[in-house]
């Protein structure tokens, strides 16, 4: 797909294949049947925010990081592998599915008690990195998701045709309902090995959804999105597969990477740290809460 306006950017150089998914449930952790007392870190690497935001962002990473701590929630670290020849044939549907399932898979937790023990500012490749220190008392959610709250997600087609040119390509369009007043965070699981928040971003952070204006209340809204989603395939493949992936919640959570790669465009570098940063950001919201959708969209080359 392409970037926001006065760039240019376009998915496909290397795909994943997910060889082995282990997301660890409630481990036998607590001190207490519902708390435990952890200590966690967080960062947030910047140069486009205040230090205040920076601060902030390092606390609020540290304290989701407390909450995944405590609950057991891990991504082992064989769960990604990388492989370009296996994706040949479709199989990218394997690791499609993990990001599908991680809104009802992860669990949640709140912080009930915190201290700062540290907190540093150092430099890393010259970006600012805000880095904090907790102790929490974290207690886990009991909630189960809201059986009433969805959303869904519906494509103009299922195949988009790569033409040999970026302005030729074919566009992709399509529509998200939901069943109650919402707030959207729009994704793009794309075939490069990376993730593009393409709603709310820093051009455009109006993510509303009512129902009384419904699928196309919200259209509008996408249609003024400062950049056209345009499929593109990376060099010598021919067919590949990505995703939109919807996050739909009853309060304004906002979602951010603490990864300092291309910030501004909204994209996160691999499809594990994207992992993780959803997950980081969903723990922090109760289950009854948020829900999500998808669709897949298949990518052709034209002959």
């Amino acid at each position: 797909m392409q970037a926001p306006k006065g760039h240019r950017w376009v998915c496909g150089t290397s795909c994943l294949f997910l060889l082995f998914v282990t997301i660890a449930g409630v481990a036998p952790v607590y001190s207490q049947p519902d708390t435990s007392r952890v200590e966690a870190t967080g960062r947030c690497y910047s140069t486009n925010v205040t230090p205040e935001e920076g601060w902030l962002r390092a606390r609020q990473d540290a304290e989701a990081n407390a909450i995944r701590k405590a609950l057991g929630i891990t991504v082992n670290a064989s769960t990604f592998q990388a492989t370009s020849e296996t994706m040949q044939g479709g199989k990218s549907a394997d690791f499609l599915s993990l990001f599908t399932e991680l809104n009802t898979t992860t669990t949640s937790g709140r912080i009930v008690d915190e201290s700062i023990l540290d907190s540093t500012l150092a430099t890393e490749s010259n970006v600012p990195v805000y880095s904090v220190t907790i102790q929490a008392t974290v207690a886990s959610d009991k909630g189960e998701p809201d059986p009433g709250f969805e959303v869904g997600v519906h494509l103009d087609k299922d195949v988009y045709y790569d033409r040999g040119d970026i302005d030729r390509n074919d566009a992709v369009h399509f529509s998200i309902n939901a069943s109650q007043n919402c707030y959207l965070y729009i994704f793009d699981i794309m075939a490069n090995d990376s993730v593009l928040l393409l709603m709310p971003n820093a051009y455009f952070s109006d993510n509303s959804y009512t129902v009384s204006e419904g699928a196309e209340g919200f259209a509008r809204k996408l249609a003024k999105l400062p950049f056209q989603l345009r499929v593109g395939l990376p060099p010598k493949k021919d067919i590949t597969t990505e995703m939109i992936y919807v996050v739909a919640l009853k309060k304004k959570i906002d979602f951010y990477s603490p990864h300092p790669t291309q910030e501004s465009f909204g994209i996160i570098p691999t499809y594990q740290s994207a992992f993780v940063d959803l997950q980081k950001w969903l723990v922090r919201i109760p289950r009854d809460m948020r829900t999500s959708g998808s669709a897949t969209f298949i990518i052709k080359r034209m002959q």
